[in-house]
């Protein structure tokens, strides 16, 4: 009894009659005659109603009749009298976890969270409250409800690795892979050997294998949408696996581009990306393979840089075949910063700037990309095409001497092309080279004896003879060795293994 309780019962007009139930009701207390005990302290307190022990010791005997309204009731009189004394608050919770308690228990859910709801507001920081709170409300299916809570406790710091798993579970309930793996990993940096969250983290890893496996067959089927959302699920329960971003990655965009090479092993959720020609999420992906690999991982990071050099291209070809030159000439700018030594991604590039008129640039990517395979056809009809198109700007600026050297350059590069002779010869009747403008007719009609428009050139540089009497002359003869010459040395038909796609 405290000492504010004996000087209340020592002052009381009826001292004698308080002691004497106060002794009655605690020798009661003793003898677990709990109702007795509650009879004898209610007359003590009808006699002086502030005699605040009496509250307490009542209390304790409605607790252990379970009749825990009547102890808050009790606890509540005691704190009102002395809301500085903490034993009184301590109790109160715990008298409203054991109602709370058995009400869940006797499934009335809806009660025993009010109950909790209670206690907790009494102790915010006692999390035992809290997590009954948010048994109840999984109990009575308010799971966003409990997620909040959740979320709360997370945020204040007192997330255990139970709190973790608890909120995984609902993440997954609710279809949020992504978010419960995060939980499932932090529940397992607390407790690294919590075999819950273990088990169902192998799960979810199990999950991501078998939507990959999903994701494969369906891309090979050609089902390229539900494929992507295969493996973005794949992603979600194992976002930090770099292979299924590559996946998305690196299928994207192949489909309708009309390449002419392609070679790389698909592997990633940005494969689906690619074929679906949804560039710039494949990028994302990719980026985000790349920062997830280790130095270990060397093979793996190659190949996601090879991966990010196609979708550069893809990128770019997909730019060049709507008119977007210029942003397909700073995608390729992008991809040949990381990748100096393919052929295809400067005469990619060099097509652009053909498009937007700076012949000059061209050239040099031509230029670049016959130095790193001289006998590459398409590098080499493209320059012949270019240095045409050069030598008609020389010419129509009446530099005949450079439209002349241009002309030849062409014919270096395509020497079966007819109207590259033709277009030589022209310059060489004004420089007065007639030797070397016959010849050059000469080799058009080696080329194609019915070649349109030679009238006029035929009259000027062999009068009175027909086609088959030029084709007969010593300089034709002349001209036909050295056709059969740079045609034996110049570029052949073939297609050297290449990782960048070319644009048509």
């Amino acid at each position: 009894m405290t000492e504010t309780t004996k000087r209340r019962m020592m002052g009381s007009t009826v001292p004698a009659k308080v002691r004497e139930y106060y002794n009655q009701g605690h020798q009661c207390l003793l003898q677990e005659d709990w109702e007795m005990a509650v009879l004898f302290f209610s007359r003590a307190l009808h006699l002086d109603p502030k005699l605040i022990d009496f509250y307490v010791y009542r209390a304790e005997a409605f607790i252990q009749l379970c009749d825990f309204s009547s102890a808050l009731q009790n606890l509540r009189r005691a704190y009102f009298y002395e809301p500085e004394n903490d034993k009184y608050v301590d109790r109160l919770a715990f008298v409203l976890y054991l109602q709370g308690q058995c009400l869940y228990e006797l499934c009335d859910y809806q009660e025993a969270l009010y109950v909790f709801l209670q206690a907790s507001d009494l102790q915010p920081q006692n999390p035992s409250f809290s997590y009954r709170c948010m048994a109840c409300l999984l109990a009575l299916k308010r799971h966003h409800d409990c997620l909040s809570l959740l979320t709360r406790e997370v945020k204040q710091g007192r997330a255990s690795a139970d709190v973790f798993i608890l909120r995984a579970r609902l993440y997954n309930f609710f279809q949020k892979a992504n978010l419960c793996y995060q939980d499932l990993r932090s529940a397992l940096l607390l407790d690294p050997k919590h075999t819950q969250a273990k088990g169902l983290l192998q799960k979810m890893v199990d999950q991501a294998n078998q939507s990959l496996q999903d994701a494969s067959i369906l891309a090979v089927q050609g089902k390229l949408h539900r494929a992507l959302k295969c493996v973005s699920c794949a992603i979600e329960n194992n976002p930090l696996d770099p292979n299924f971003f590559l996946f998305r990655y690196g299928y994207q965009g192949a489909e309708g581009l009309g390449l002419l090479q392609t070679c790389f092993v698909v592997s990633g959720e940005g494969t689906l990306r690619r074929r679906l020609q949804q560039y710039d999420p494949a990028v994302e992906d990719f980026l985000k393979a790349l920062d997830m690999m280790t130095e270990s991982q060397d093979n793996l990071v190659k190949q996601a840089q090879r991966q990010l050099l196609l979708t550069y291209n893809d990128f770019a070809v997909h730019c060049y075949l709507h008119g977007a030159y210029q942003e397909s000439v700073l995608l390729l700018n992008k991809a040949i910063r990381d990748e100096q030594n393919e052929k295809g991604l400067y005469i990619n590039r060099g097509d652009c700037f053909y498009q937007l008129g700076n012949l000059a640039f061209a050239e040099a990517d031509y230029k670049q990309a016959l130095a790193l395979s001289p006998l590459d056809e398409g590098a080499n009809l493209r320059m012949g095409v270019l240095q045409e198109k050069m030598g008609f700007c020389q010419q129509k600026h009446r530099q005949f001497q450079t439209a002349e050297e241009h002309f030849s350059e062409a014919i270096r590069h395509n020497p079966q092309k007819p109207q590259y002779y033709l277009h030589r010869a022209k310059c060489r009747q004004f420089l007065q080279n007639i030797l070397g403008a016959r010849q050059d007719v000469a080799t058009v009609l080696l080329l194609n004896p019915n070649y349109p428009k030679m009238a006029a050139m035929m009259n000027t540089l062999f009068p009175g003879m027909t086609v088959e009497g030029a084709l007969k002359s010593r300089v034709a003869e002349l001209a036909r060795l050295q056709l059969t010459r740079m045609i034996e040395n110049g570029p052949r038909r073939n297609y050297p293994q290449s990782i960048v796609l070319e644009h048509p």
